[in-house]
């Protein structure tokens, strides 16, 4: 492919899993086949199910701005551990994706250290988190369960 600063061809300049893009404009040529190369979530074995322990409880002593706070605090620091793209909000939880357990867990331990610097209204009061890691969904979720029992009993 030739390189003139004076030419106007419409010759392919990036040609990337089925994207073409020309001069003029952006063709797609299989949408379904991109989304498939392009999804990365297949292939992310381990999953981590996050939740944000006594959220009613926040909302009900410091109100719903404090609340919405404090989750969009979270979100931010799984955003920046784990990239937007592995994090999703799923009925009140946090779910992440990743490829090893080990790294998985080792960020999570770094997120529930850094959430538990969030502070509440009240300074003696912070943010705590249970989470729980599986190959699945259901797994995960388990395994947060019952270490948020554990919490209780303490």
């Amino acid at each position: 492919m030739q390189s003139n600063n004076n030419s106007s061809s419409n010759t392919i300049v990036v040609s990337l899993a089925g994207f073409r893009q020309t001069e003029n404009k952006t063709t797609i040529i299989n949408p379904r086949r991109n989304a498939e190369l392009l999804s990365m979530r297949r292939h992310l074995t381990y999953q981590a199910s996050v939740e944000i322990d006594k959220l009613d409880c926040i909302k009900e002593l410091y109100g719903a701005s404090c609340q919405k706070r404090v989750v969009n605090q979270v979100r931010a620091l799984l955003n920046k551990e784990f990239g937007a793209l592995r994090v999703h909000r799923y009925r009140g939880l946090f779910v992440v994706k990743h490829r090893s357990v080990e790294a998985l867990i080792s960020c999570l331990l770094r997120i529930q250290f850094h959430a538990h610097q969030i502070e509440l209204l009240e300074s003696d009061k912070y943010v705590s988190l249970t989470w729980g890691v599986g190959r699945t969904t259901t797994e995960a979720e388990v395994e947060r369960i019952r270490r948020r029992r554990q919490k209780l009993k303490r």
